[in-house]
């Protein structure tokens, strides 16, 4: 389930279901990902609601760029 919002700084804010995601361990893992992809504004990751909420800058990165990123942690980006 992925929505996304755009605001005025060029900014879009993506959320995903995180399929597979089971313990913080994992979300520190996912965390470091998202953090190495340029173009990442800021992201939040909620282990309880498997869920992560990502402001990024579409010009620079995509929503598949992320869900990749997530995918190479073994997690789906639903």
């Amino acid at each position: 389930m992925e929505s996304t919002k755009r605001n005025a700084e060029k900014a879009e804010v993506v959320t995903f279901k995180l399929e597979g995601l089971g313990c913080s361990c994992e979300a520190k893992i996912v965390e470091k990902r998202i953090k190495s992809l340029k173009g990442v504004k800021s992201f939040d990751i909620n282990p309880i609601s498997n869920r992560v909420k990502i402001s990024y800058d579409p010009s620079v990165v995509s929503t598949e760029d992320i869900k990749k990123a997530i995918h190479k942690c073994g997690l789906k980006a639903l």
